[in-house]
C-alpha cells in the first residue's frame, strides 16, 4: 500500500506485541492477579519481573504509589503513610499496582533496574536516602482464596486472619508453630501486634486483597459468629501498623458503589469501620487516572517506544487539510478543548489513536462505575488496532488515525466493548446496542447492516470519501457516542462530531455531509432505523444524534419498514394513483396494467382502450415511467399503443392520451408508500389502549396524506399522438409544479394550452372548415366521417363534446360555403344544431356550389325531404346537379366518353384480424362513394356484386332487407359450424 503524504503509516512504524497477535486481540491475561504472581498457581507472564515492567507504563500515580510504600517500609525517620486503602472499582489498576509491589520486594535487584523501578526509587529516596528492600518479609492474603473458619496449606493450623497473619509473619522462624501459638494464645490486640513485630525485626508489607470478597463469606449463616473477631483483628492491624516503623499496611477494599454485585448492611458496615480506621492511620490511594489512559495502552500494546514527530506529522497533515468549511463548520464547533490548533500536540499524546476517541474513554465512559476502565480499554484497543494492522499488511485501507468510528464492531470488538461495564451490566441494554450494531450499522462478520449496504450505494452512485466505508464509521461514532450520558446530561453526538469522525486529508466536507444527510435521514430513505435526535431542554445548543435501544415508535416503524419491499410499495403508489386519478374532459379514467412479474406483452396491456372518445389512460407506475435514462421500454410500449410502430390496431388512437410517472419521482412516492405501510403494521401491532397508539394513527394518517400528495407530484408526465412532417410521432410532456397528469382536467387545460385540444365551446366553425377545407379530403364526407376525425385523425385537435362539433358543423351547413345533403343531393337545412345527425351515412357535408349568373334563386323549388313527409328548408339544384361548377354543355358534346371494366376479387378469408377488417372496411366505403347518387361527377354505368359473409346468426339480417328492395338479387343462408 502507498504510504500517506504525511509519512509511514502508524502500522509500518508501531510493532503489535506478539502476545495481541497470538491471542486475536484480546491480550493474554489483562485482568492481573496478585494470587497467581505469588502462589504461582497458574504460569502467568507478568508473574516475572521482567515482563511486567516491560509492560507497565510508570504514570505518576503509581510511580507515587510503589514510592511510598518503599519508604515506608525503608527509610526512617521520613514521615512516611503506613496504610494505604485502595478503592478503586475493577480494572482500576489495583491488582497490577499490586503485582508491582510484590516484584519490588520480591526480586528488588532486577526491579529496580528497570524504568519503573528507577522512576520508584528516585520517589522513595528523595532527599538523599538509601533504599534496600531484600529483607522485607511480605504477608500477603487473598480475600477471595481463603475460606473463614478453614484451614488451608498455605497458613498452616489458622482459620481467621489474625492467624493466617501470624503463620506468615513467622515464615521464617525455626520454631514457627511455637511462635505462632504463643501470639495465638495472646489474643487479637494492637499489643499483641506490636509485640510480634518487634520479635521479627525487619521490614514487614502486609498486603490484603479483595478484603470485601472475605467479609461477604463471614455473612454466611454458618461463619457470621467470627465477623466481631476479624474486625477486631482488622481494626487492631491497622493501629499496630501505625505505630511500628518499617511496617506498610495495603488493603483492597472495594466500596459498594464501586462492586455490581453491591453489599448486605452487615458487610457494609464493616466496610465502613474499617475504611475510617485507613483514612485515620494512612490514605486513600488511586493508582491511575484517566490521563494515563493513553500512555498505559500504548505500553500494553506496542512494544517499541512511541515516535512524537510521526504522531505531530499527522496531525498537522490533517490541520493542513481541513480547508475554511471544515474548520468553521466541525472544528470550530467541537469545543475549545477540541480546536483544529491543538490536534498536532493532542495527536502527539494518543497516536495512533485520534484523541477524540480517548477523550471520548477518559472523560465519559470512565465515569460509568461498572466500566472496567485500563482492562477494558486495553482489551478494546487490542482488538482494533489489530483488526486495522492486518488490513494495512493486506494492502487494504485503514484509518491513519484510530478514532470513535474505528471500532470494528463486525469482529470480536464489539462482545469486548459491550462487555466492558460501559453499560452497566445491563442485560437489556447489551442485547439492545449488539442488535442495534448488527441492524443499523453491520452485522457480526460483516456483509450487511444498514450503514453497510449504504457505502454500496454510495459508491455507485459516486459519492467518495477517500474511503471505503464512511456511513460505517460515522455510524460506529454514533454507535460509541450513544452507549452512556454524556455532559449535561445530553445524548449522542453533534453533526460535526459525527462528520469529525470520517475526517481526513483526501474528504470534502460537502462528500462528509452527504454521508451524514444518508444517516440521519428517515428509516424508510434508507436511514439509520434506531437513530434519535435531541435537543437541549432549553431550546439553545445543537441537534443531537444517538442510537436508541428502546423500543420507540421509530424502532417498531424501522422494524416493520424492513418488512415492506419495493414491490409492495409500488403496488399501494399503483393503488392510490387509481383512487386520485380523475376524468375531467375525458372518458375514464382508464388504467394500463403492468403489474411485476406479469408476462403480459404490451399490445395485451394496452387492448382495449381504443374507442371513438377522448381517452385518458394512467399507465402503471410498476412497469412504466419516464426519463432519468431508463425510459427506453416505455417509449417502445407507447410507440406501439399509439400505432406509430406495428403490434397494435389502433383506429382512435389519436384522442387517447396517457398519464405516467417520472421515474425519479416515483421513488419518492415508493419510499412514502414504504412509510405508510410500516405505519399501518405498528398501529395494528399496538394495543389501543397503549400509550404510543394515538401518535402511531397521527402519523399513520399523515404518512397516508403525504402519500397522495407525492403519488400525484409523480405522475408528471402524459403524452399524446401527433403527425408532423415526419409522420406519427409520440408526443411526451411535462406538467406545471403544482399539476398533476392524474387530473383529466388538468391534463386538458394543458393540452388547450400545446394547441393540441380544444375548449369547451370553443371550437369555430372556421376551424373546421379549414380543416376539412375543399377538396382536403378528395371527397365529401358524411357526418358520421366528420364526426370520428377528432378521435382517429391527429392533425384534428381533440374536441371537449360532440356537442361542440354539433354545434360547429351546424354552422357550416347553415353558411354561404358549405352545405348538408341527403342522399338524393337534396340539401338539408337543419333548424338547431340538435338536428345534425353524428351517426348518419347517408347525409354529405359539400361545398355549396358556386352558382352562374344567369341561374337565380327562382331556379330553386321545393322539394319532399326524407323519409316521405315535407320538410321545410329543404331544396334541390335544378338539373340534378350538386357539388361542382356545372360543366357546359357544348363542352360535353365536344369530349368523347371512353368507359372501362373494373373487377376486384377478394378470396374468403378471416376478418377477425383487426388491420385486415379495418382494410376491408376501406374497400367498402370506397365502393359506397363511388355508388353514392349524390356524387354525379361519377360516371357509373353497370355494377355486380357477389357476397359472401360468415357473421353470427341474424347480424347480417339488415343486408338482407337492402336485398330484397333491388331486383334480381338472389340470397341464401347456411348455417356454419366454426
Amino acid at each position: 500500500m502507498t504510504e500517506p503524504a504525511h509519512g509511514a503509516h502508524w502500522a509500518n512504524v508501531l510493532n503489535l506485541r506478539d502476545e495481541v497477535r497470538r491471542t486475536d486481540g484480546s491480550v493474554g491475561e489483562l485482568q492481573m492477579s496478585l494470587a497467581k504472581a505469588v502462589y504461582q498457581t497458574v504460569p502467568v507472564p507478568y508473574a516475572k519481573c521482567g515482563y511486567y515492567t516491560d509492560i507497565t507504563q510508570p504514570t505518576p500515580l503509581l510511580v507515587g504509589f510503589l514510592g511510598r510504600v518503599a519508604r515506608r517500609l525503608w527509610v526512617a525517620g521520613v514521615e512516611a503513610k503506613a496504610c494505604f486503602h485502595l478503592d478503586q472499582g475493577m480494572g482500576g489498576g489495583k491488582s497490577h499496582a499490586l503485582v508491582g509491589i510484590w516484584h519490588m520486594i520480591n526480586d528488588t535487584g532486577l526491579f529496580l533496574a528497570t524504568e519503573l523501578g528507577l522512576a520508584v526509587a528516585a520517589e522513595a529516596t528523595a532527599g538523599g536516602h538509601e533504599l534496600d528492600l531484600s529483607a522485607v518479609a511480605p504477608i500477603i492474603l487473598i480475600g477471595d482464596s481463603m475460606s473463614p473458619g478453614k484451614t488451608d496449606p498455605r497458613f498452616g493450623p489458622a482459620t481467621d486472619l489474625f492467624g493466617r497473619f501470624l503463620w506468615l509473619l513467622f515464615h521464617s522462624h525455626p520454631d514457627r508453630m511455637s511462635r505462632w501459638q504463643h501470639y495465638v494464645s495472646l489474643g487479637a490486640n494492637k499489643a499483641t501486634l506490636q509485640a510480634a513485630f518487634a520479635e521479627i525485626d525487619r521490614p514487614v508489607l502486609v498486603v490484603i486483597d479483595e478484603l470485601m470478597d472475605y467479609v461477604m463469606m463471614l455473612n454466611d449463616q454458618d461463619a457470621i459468629g467470627g465477623l466481631p473477631g476479624e474486625q477486631a483483628f482488622l481494626n487492631a492491624l491497622a493501629d499496630a501498623v501505625d505505630d511500628q516503623p518499617h511496617v506498610a499496611l495495603i488493603v483492597v477494599m472495594i466500596r459498594s458503589d464501586k462492586d455490581q454485585a453491591g453489599y448486605p448492611v452487615a458487610a457494609e458496615e464493616i466496610r465502613e469501620y474499617i475504611a475510617t480506621r485507613l483514612r485515620r492511620n494512612g490514605e486513600t490511594v488511586t493508582v491511575t487516572e484517566p490521563a494515563d489512559f493513553a500512555q498505559i495502552i500504548r505500553r500494553r500494546l506496542f512494544a517499541n517506544d512511541i515516535e512524537d514527530a510521526a504522531a505531530r506529522r499527522i496531525g498537522t497533515a490533517y490541520v493542513i487539510a481541513a480547508d475554511e468549511t471544515w474548520s468553521k463548520e466541525v472544528y470550530s464547533k467541537l469545543g475549545s478543548a477540541r480546536t483544529l490548533t491543538s490536534l498536532p500536540d493532542r495527536t502527539a499524546e494518543t497516536y495512533p489513536f485520534h484523541p477524540d476517541l480517548f477523550e471520548l474513554i477518559a472523560k465519559e465512559w470512565s465515569v460509568v462505575q461498572a466500566f472496567q476502565q485500563v482492562r477494558s480499554t486495553v482489551d478494546i484497543f487490542a482488538r482494533t488496532v489489530l483488526h486495522w494492522a492486518i488490513e494495512h499488511e493486506a494492502g487494504r485501507w485503514a484509518p491513519d488515525l484510530i478514532g470513535p468510528g474505528d471500532i470494528p464492531l463486525h469482529t470480536n470488538a464489539l462482545e469486548a466493548l459491550l462487555s466492558s461495564g460501559v453499560l452497566a451490566g445491563s442485560a437489556r441494554a447489551i442485547q439492545g446496542f449488539r442488535a442495534v450494531a448488527n441492524t443499523d450499522i453491520v452485522r457480526s462478520g460483516g456483509g450487511g447492516g444498514t450503514a453497510f449496504i449504504m457505502d454500496s450505494a454510495l459508491a455507485v452512485n459516486g459519492v467518495s470519501a477517500g474511503q471505503p466505508a464512511p456511513a460505517v464509521r460515522m455510524a460506529t461514532a454514533c454507535f460509541a457516542y450513544s452507549l452512556v450520558p454524556r455532559a449535561q446530561a445530553a445524548r449522542g453526538a453533534t453533526k460535526p462530531e459525527l462528520i469529525a469522525a470520517i475526517a481526513g486529508q483526501d474528504v470534502q466536507y460537502a462528500t462528509a455531509e452527504e454521508v451524514f444527510n444518508a444517516l440521519t435521514a428517515s428509516p424508510v430513505q434508507g436511514g439509520l432505523g434506531a437513530l434519535e435526535r435531541a435537543r437541549p431542554a432549553t431550546g439553545k445548543g445543537p441537534e443531537r444524534f444517538y442510537l436508541s435501544i428502546k423500543q420507540t415508535l421509530n424502532m417498531y416503524h424501522a422494524n416493520a419498514t424492513a418488512m415492506v419491499s419495493n414491490d409492495l410499495a409500488l403496488d399501494r403508489v399503483w393503488k392510490r394513483a387509481q383512487r386520485l386519478a380523475s376524468k375531467g374532459a375525458f372518458s375514464g379514467p382508464h388504467f394500463a396494467e403492468g403489474s411485476v412479474g406479469s408476462d403480459t406483452s404490451a399490445a395485451g396491456c394496452f387492448s382495449g382502450f381504443d374507442g371513438q372518445e377522448n381517452r385518458l389512460v394512467v399507465l402503471d407506475p410498476r412497469r412504466w415511467s419516464l426519463l432519468n435514462g431508463r425510459d427506453a421500454d416505455t417509449r417502445v410500449d407507447l410507440n406501439m399503443a399509439f400505432g406509430v410502430t406495428p403490434g397494435l390496431s389502433a383506429t382512435y388512437a389519436a384522442s387517447m392520451v396517457v398519464a405516467m410517472v417520472n421515474t425519479q419521482r416515483r421513488t419518492r412516492a415508493r419510499d412514502r408508500a414504504r412509510d405508510l405501510l410500516a405505519w399501518e403494521t405498528v398501529v395494528a401491532q399496538l394495543d389501543p389502549v397503549a400509550d404510543e397508539y394515538p401518535e402511531a394513527c397521527a402519523r399513520r394518517d399523515e404518512a397516508r396524506t403525504k402519500l397522495d400528495t407525492d403519488v400525484k407530484w409523480a405522475y408528471q408526465h402524459y403524452a399524446y399522438l401527433l403527425r408532423t412532417s415526419d409522420g406519427l410521432t409520440v408526443q411526451y410532456k411535462t406538467m406545471p409544479d403544482g399539476r398533476s397528469a392524474l387530473l383529466g382536467q388538468e391534463v386538458w387545460n394543458e393540452l388547450v394550452a400545446v394547441g393540441r385540444a380544444v375548449a369547451a365551446g370553443a371550437l369555430a366553425p372556421e376551424y373546421v372548415s379549414q380543416l376539412i377545407g375543399r377538396g382536403a379530403f378528395g371527397r365529401d364526407l358524411t357526418p358520421i366521417e366528420l364526426f370520428a376525425l377528432p378521435y382517429s385523425d391527429p392533425t384534428w385537435p381533440l374536441v371537449a363534446t360532440v356537442d361542440d362539433l354539433r354545434q360547429a358543423l351546424f354552422h357550416l351547413a347553415t353558411g354561404a360555403e358549405w352545405m348538408l345533403t341527403d342522399s338524393d343531393g337534396n340539401e338539408i337545412r337543419p333548424a338547431s344544431p340538435s338536428q345534425i345527425q353524428p351517426a348518419s351515412m347517408q347525409q354529405l357535408l359539400r361545398p355549396r356550389p358556386v352558382l352562374s349568373p344567369q341561374l337565380s334563386s327562382t331556379s330553386l323549388i321545393p322539394v319532399s325531404g326524407r323519409g316521405g313527409g315535407s320538410s321545410q328548408g329543404v331544396s334541390k339544384l335544378t338539373g340534378g346537379y350538386a357539388g361542382a361548377n356545372p360543366v357546359p354543355s357544348s363542352q360535353a358534346e365536344t369530349e368523347a366518353t371512353t368507359y372501362e371494366v373494373t373487377k376486384v376479387r377478394m378470396p374468403l378469408s378471416s376478418l377477425t384480424n383487426d388491420a385486415k377488417r379495418e382494410a376491408v372496411w376501406g374497400l367498402i366505403r370506397e365502393l359506397a362513394s363511388l355508388v353514392d347518387p349524390a356524387r354525379a361527377t361519377v360516371d357509373l354505368q353497370m355494377l355486380g356484386l357477389e357476397i359472401t359473409v360468415t357473421a353470427r346468426t341474424r347480424d347480417t339480417s339488415s343486408l338482407l332487407s337492402k336485398a330484397k328492395l333491388l331486383p334480381g338479387v338472389t340470397f341464401s343462408i347456411e348455417e356454419e359450424d366454426l
